[in-house]
């Protein structure tokens, strides 16, 4: 029998030394147009064009019964012939893309924050309109989350503007989400004309057969390793950490340890009394008080909320529209503050406007006054006078509970 040579000993150790090659992880960009210029659908292609960066974008734009898939930058990929998703992937397996899609307008926002996106990208214009509908977009889908936790990365583009009008409007978003939803957006370069060097390689439509979340996840299965998935499923399943967690983090809050036995004895002793299980409802009651009677003009289309509020009136809410006009928004008891801080408003308009960070708003003009009730018959009387009431109630629908309102007037 011959000695294995130096050569099979080498072969040996790089059975076990060399590091398979990983599959290329596809890029994935969500894209949510908000509020653009006339004609807004075609700012999407010029902007797939700066992203591919040289490189190929395949941007999809999904639609109620259609999908559009067009590859765009350099390369040489045809689509002609495709009649699905899954012939689209087959022709650029291998390649390496950067994916934006445009999910159908009756997307759920929720699975819009769960659908394994690298990144969001909000698309907006730069006019007070497109201002308040970006902000109106993404309070939606924070909203919708539930937990800041939640959101992936953000980004904010500004198309169809200059550089300063641009970055004005950009500040405007991005203060708004900081300040009301506590989000933190980044600001991608403004994209201001079309120009004519996004180059279109090829594309297709065919009928719409998955939602959003369907359709990134065959882009990963796509470019995933079999091998790897099935590891990574052996790994998962018996992970369970739930409960026992749970029962052992109980455990460590109840039993004192050794050195302060005595201190931690008459320490935990009185709790059962502090805390008696009739304050549990009342802590529930507080916060879905709180959540009803919080940002009003989210009830109202078309009202961006502001941060500034009347001195010893903070209480009531302050919103502007579209054509710049102030709103004062209030719960129903509070309709003597509500004129109140109208009158405030009139007299130091110049004041609110430099606190807004440079919204256009209209000066001079007495803003229009909202009340909110869960009462509509308490509020009857009201009715012909220049205050706008909205019906604000909780109500409960197959066993979910949600806020409703309604105008009443």
């Amino acid at each position: 029998m011959t000695p294995p040579s130096s050569e099979h000993y080498a072969e040996l150790a790089a059975l076990f030394t060399t590091v398979p090659e990983e599959s290329t992880k596809p890029s994935i960009e969500l894209l949510l147009p908000a509020h653009l210029p006339v004609q807004g659908g075609l700012w999407l292609v010029p902007y797939a064009g700066r992203e591919a960066a040289g490189g190929t974008a395949i941007l999809v734009r999904m639609h109620e019964d259609t999908v559009d898939v067009a590859a765009i930058g350099t390369g040489n990929i045809e689509f002609n012939g495709c009649t699905s998703m899954e012939d689209v992937l087959n022709r650029i397996s291998g390649l390496e893309v950067h994916w934006i899609i445009q999910p159908p307008a009756d997307a759920d926002p929720t699975s819009l924050l769960h659908c394994d996106a690298d990144s969001v990208t909000l698309l907006s214009g730069a006019d007070q309109a497109a201002v308040v509908g970006a902000y109106r977009l993404l309070k939606g889908l924070i909203t919708s989350a539930g937990s800041k936790n939640e959101v992936p990365t953000m980004r904010l583009v500004v198309v169809g503007a200059e550089e300063r009008s641009a970055s004005d409007a950009a500040s405007r978003i991005v203060q708004t989400a900081q300040l009301q939803l506590n989000v933190k957006l980044d600001v991608g370069p403004a994209l201001p004309a079309m120009g004519s060097t996004s180059k279109v390689i090829s594309q297709v439509s065919f009928s719409r057969g998955s939602n959003v979340v369907d359709l990134m996840g065959k882009i990963r299965n796509a470019n995933s390793d079999e091998e790897m998935l099935e590891t990574t499923a052996r790994i998962e399943k018996p992970i369970v950490f739930d409960e026992p967690v749970v029962s052992f983090v109980g455990e460590m809050d109840a039993v004192p340890t050794e050195q302060n036995a005595t201190d931690s004895v008459a320490e935990t002793a009185p709790e059962p009394i502090v805390a008696p299980v009739e304050e549990r409802p009342s802590v529930e009651t507080i916060v879905q008080s709180t959540t009803m009677k919080s940002e009003y003009a989210s009830y109202v289309d078309g009202l961006l909320a502001i941060a500034p509020r009347c001195p010893e009136h903070d209480h009531v809410e302050l919103a502007v529209d579209m054509n710049g006009r102030l709103h004062v928004l209030a719960d129903a008891n509070d309709l003597r503050d509500v004129a109140i801080v109208s009158a405030w408003i009139v007299r130091h308009g110049s004041l609110l406007a430099m606190a807004c960070g440079g919204l256009k708003l209209t000066e001079g003009t007495t803003p229009v006054q909202h009340i909110f009730t869960d009462d509509a018959v308490a509020v009857a009387d009201l009715h012909g006078t220049d205050v706008r009431m909205h019906l604000l109630a909780e109500v409960q629908v197959e066993g979910a509970t949600g806020i409703f309102c309604t105008p009443l007037n």
